[in-house]
C-alpha cells in the first residue's frame, strides 16, 4: 500500500523486516523484488508524487574546489527520483575492463566482474524495457565493412548504445507496489539518520522526518540506503556512531572518490570525402537514432579499444557524432519546402547555384542508391566526448555548517580532477587525430589548447554522481563490500551509483538497476 507519512502520528514506531530509504530507480527496484513475499518491507520516499519546493530544497548544498554546477534539480526528490526527468533512456553495457584492476591506474578494480553481473544486466534490461537484443554490432545490423577504418581498430572500436522509452519508476510501478500487501510505501518520509547498537555493528532503527515537524521511527532487520550518489554518503555521515564518526566511516572513506563523467566537445572532423558513408551511425532522431522493430533504437559510438587503454593506461573515452550538412544542402531543402521568403529564397538559390555540381552529385546518388546511401554531404562531423574521471580519494562529499529544514547539516561537494584526467583526455584526442590521418579519413579540429596543456573548451562534469560509498573487499579501500553491505555493519546496505568503484563512461542506470536486483537476491538469501 501507499501511505502519506503526514498521516502518521508523531512518535510512532513502525516495524518491518526490510526498510529501504529512497524511492528512486534503485529503491523501487529493490521493493518490487519483495512484492507479495512473506517479508514485511517499508520504502521511505522523501517526496510525494509530484515535485514540491520545500522537499526539493532539502537537496541544497555548496561547492568548493573545482567549479561544478551542483544543480539541485538534477536530483528530483519525489517518488521515482531522477527517473522523473526522463523523456527517454539510453544505456550501454560497461566494458569488461571497467571492472578490472588496471595496471598504472590507481584505485581501480571492482570486487565483481562483468561476466558475474551479466544475469542481472539482462534482468535490468527487461525492467528498463530495452528488449532482448544485446550489444554486439551484428545484433543491430552493423556489418564491420560498413565501419570506416579509423573506427574498427586497433586503437578505436565501435560499440552500441541502446535507447528505450522512458520508464518513470514512480508512475510506472506505483500500482504494483500499492497492490502488494506486504509492502508499505511512505511518501513525504525523509530518512534523517540511522541509530546503531552501542558497538556500531548493527543498525537498530532509522529516524524519519516529515515536513514541517513530524517525526517517527522505523525498526527493521535489514536497512538499505538508496537515496542517490550524494545523499547516500550524507545519510551515513549524519548517522554518527559511538566513536563520533558516521556509519561505515571508521576509515574516513564515506564521501570520498566522488566521480562524474567529464563531458566536452572534442572539436570536429573535416572529412576528406564530404560524401563519406556514415550510415552505420545515422538514424531517425536528429541523425542519432535508427528505428529497429518499432520503438527500440540504438546509436553506435566510438571508444578506445581495451588493448589501447591497457597499453597507454588511459581512462575510458567515448565519442558520439553529430552531422551538420553542407550549407547548400540546407538551402536546397528550404527551397524545396518553400520555407523562405523573397530575399531569403534568392540567397538560398544563389548558394545552390554556386555549388550546383555538388548538389546534383548528391541528388544523383540519392536516385541511384536510395534514401540513406550515401547520407547528405558533410561539412564537418561534430564530436561529443565523454571521458572517465579517475578515482580520486581527494574528490569528496562532506558535511558543511549550513542546516536544512530538519536542522541537519547540508552537503559540501569538493570535486577534484587530476593531471591524469587532463592528460588522459588529451592523449585520447590526439590519438584520434592520428588515426583519422593514418586512414585518410580526414583531420580533427580540436578544442584542446595548443600543446595539449589545458582543458578542452567547455569541459564540465555531468550529473551522474558516483563513488561516494564505493565497493571494495578491503575496508581500507571501500565503504561497502562485494555484496554492497557497509563494512563493519551487519545489516546495512547501500544501493545506487554511490557504490561504483569506477565510473567508466557508461550511463549508470542499467548498472544501478542490475546491482539492485542482485542485492535483492542477496538479502532474500540471508534475511
Amino acid at each position: 500500500m501507499i501511505i502519506d507519512a503526514r498521516s502518521v502520528p508523531t512518535g510512532s514506531v513502525i516495524e518491518a523486516d526490510v526498510c529501504i530509504v529512497g524511492g528512486g530507480a534503485a529503491g523501487i527496484t529493490l521493493a518490487r523484488e519483495f512484492a507479495n513475499s512473506s517479508h514485511r518491507v517499508i520504502l521511505l520516499e522523501s517526496g510525494g508524487t509530484e515535485r514540491e519546493q520545500a522537499t526539493q530544497d532539502l537537496y541544497a548544498g555548496s561547492v568548493v574546489g573545482q567549479p561544478y554546477d551542483l544543480f539541485p534539480e538534477s536530483r528530483l526528490r519525489y517518488f521515482g527520483g531522477t527517473t522523473n526527468h526522463w523523456g527517454r533512456v539510453w544505456c550501454d553495457l560497461p566494458h569488461s575492463l571497467d571492472f578490472e584492476e588496471r595496471e598504472g591506474v590507481p584505485h581501480t578494480g571492482w570486487p565483481v566482474s562483468l561476466s558475474h553481473l551479466e544475469p542481472w544486466y539482462w534482468r535490468a534490461q527487461s525492467v528498463l524495457k530495452f528488449g532482448p537484443s544485446g550489444y554486439e554490432l551484428s545484433e543491430w545490423g552493423i556489418e564491420p565493412a560498413a565501419i570506416p577504418g579509423p573506427f574498427r581498430g586497433p586503437h578505436f572500436v565501435t560499440r552500441v548504445l541502446q535507447q528505450a522509452p522512458a520508464t518513470r519508476f514512480g508512475r510506472e510501478f506505483a500500482p504494483e507496489l500499492g497492490r502488494a500487501k506486504n509492502l508499505s510505501v511512505y511518501l513525504h518520509a525523509n530518512g534523517l539518520r540511522f541509530d546503531a547498537a552501542e558497538d556500531g555493528g548493527a543498525v537498530r532503527q532509522v529516524h524519519v522526518g516529515v515536513l514541517p515537524d513530524g517525526r517517527f521511527t522505523v525498526r527493521a532487520r535489514i536497512f538499505v540506503v538508496s537515496a542517490g550518489g550524494i545523499e547516500n554518503a550524507r545519510l551515513l555521515l549524519l548517522s554518527e556512531n559511538e566513536a563520533g564518526v558516521g556509519l561505515g566511516n571508521d576509515r574516513g572513506l564515506v564521501g570520498r572518490y566522488f566521480m562524474l563523467h567529464l563531458e566536452y566537445s572534442g572539436g570536429s572532423i573535416e572529412p576528406a570525402d564530404p560524401y563519406v558513408d556514415l550510415n552505420f551511425q545515422t538514424g531517425e532522431q536528429g541523425a542519432q537514432f535508427r528505428r529497429i522493430g518499432g520503438t527500440r533504437r540504438f546509436v553506435s559510438y566510438i571508444t578506445l579499444s581495451d588493448e589501447t587503454r591497457r597499453e597507454l593506461k588511459l581512462p575510458n573515452f567515448k565519442v558520439r557524432f553529430q552531422y551538420p550538412r553542407l550549407p547548400e544542402m540546407d538551402a536546397l531543402i528550404r527551397l524545396l519546402q518553400r520555407s523562405g521568403r523573397g530575399a531569403d529564397m534568392l540567397r538560398d538559390l544563389g548558394a545552390v547555384t554556386r555549388r550546383f555540381g555538388g548538389v546534383t552529385a548528391y541528388l544523383a546518388r540519392r536516385v541511384l542508391y536510395g534514401r540513406n546511401k550515401p547520407p547528405a554531404p558533410l561539412a564537418s562531423i561534430s564530436l561529443n566526448c565523454t571521458s572517465e574521471q579517475m578515482p580520486n580519494p581527494e574528490s569528496c562529499v562532506t558535511l558543511g555548517n549550513d542546516l536544512d529544514a530538519f536542522g541537519l547539516r547540508r552537503i559540501v561537494v569538493d570535486w577534484r580532477l587530476t593531471e591524469a584526467d587532463r592528460s588522459g583526455m588529451a592523449t585520447s584526442n590526439r590519438l584520434l587525430d592520428e588515426e583519422l590521418k593514418r586512414a585518410g579519413f580526414g583531420r580533427l579540429r580540436s578544442t584542446f589548447p595548443e600543446g595539449d596543456e589545458g582543458w578542452p573548451a567547455g569541459m564540465h562534469g555531468d550529473q551522474h554522481h558516483m563513488g561516494t560509498t564505493r565497493m571494495h573487499k578491503d575496508p581500507n579501500q571501500g565503504v561497502v563490500d562485494e555484496n554492497c553491505r557497509v563494512h563493519g555493519v551487519s545489516n546495512l546496505y547501500a544501493a545506487g551509483s554511490s557504490v561504483f568503484t569506477t565510473g567508466g563512461t557508461f550511463n549508470p542506470t542499467l548498472t544501478i538497476v542490475a546491482l539492485a536486483l542482485r542485492l535483492a537476491d542477496h538479502i532474500k538469501q540471508n534475511i
